[in-house]
């Protein structure tokens, strides 16, 4: 890529190897190319935020503030394209959709067997039934339970992911949709709890 400063080779970073401007990004460029990442599921976060932090610094809009505006242009669609990889990329959840629909994975919204969904609904009523009669040992089981359930869910949909196969792919697209159920259900029991804590609070 020429750099649109000094018009030389610029390399593949985003800031010009040769005069240090800022380039426009590249608009065809995946999450994962854009933090500089293999395309898997499997991510080391804590390397994945320190490329966020480091290419953060490097781009944010301050620092090209009285910069010619091709460059404050730069770095301002730059900071954007990387936010929105690091919202996407840091999410599992996000994660896999985002790869499944790199593979042309059509998702659909919260399809599941009606078996599973029949299952899902009775937790839901049994997880009402525990928070109106204040069993919070209860609840807690129950909590227990369900972030098991999604544990198993994120190995199957690793695996299905890793293996590359339609078959695979298909797992990790089913998984995915009882996923999004139990954190929901997990979601639920965080808010009880957080009103209980707060009910407490106000009571002392």
């Amino acid at each position: 890529m020429i750099c649109w400063s000094c018009e030389r080779e610029a390399g593949g970073g985003p800031v010009c190897a040769a005069c240090g401007a800022v380039q426009p990004p590249d608009v065809a460029a995946d999450h994962f190319a854009v933090l500089g990442v293999d395309a898997r599921f499997a991510i080391d976060l804590g390397d994945l935020e320190a490329r966020y932090k480091d290419l953060s610094r490097r781009l944010h809009p301050d620092r090209f503030a009285k910069a010619d505006p091709r460059a404050r242009r730069a770095s301002l669609e730059r900071t954007v394209q990387l936010n929105e990889a690091w919202r996407t990329l840091r999410d599992p959840v996000r994660r896999v959709e985002y790869l499944l629909g790199r593979a042309g994975v059509k998702l659909a919204a919260d399809e599941l067997p009606p078996r599973m969904l029949a299952e899902i609904l009775e937790l839901r009523e049994e997880l009402a039934e525990a928070r109106a009669g204040h069993d919070d040992a209860k609840v807690r089981r129950m909590a227990a339970d369900v972030q098991g359930r999604a544990d198993r869910a994120m190995r199957l949909i690793a695996a299905g992911l890793d293996g590359g196969t339609a078959a695979g792919l298909a797992v990790a697209a089913r998984e995915l949709a009882a996923l999004r159920y139990w954190r929901r259900f997990l979601d639920e029991v965080e808010a009880h709890e957080e009103r209980r804590a707060e009910a407490g609070g106000h009571a002392g």
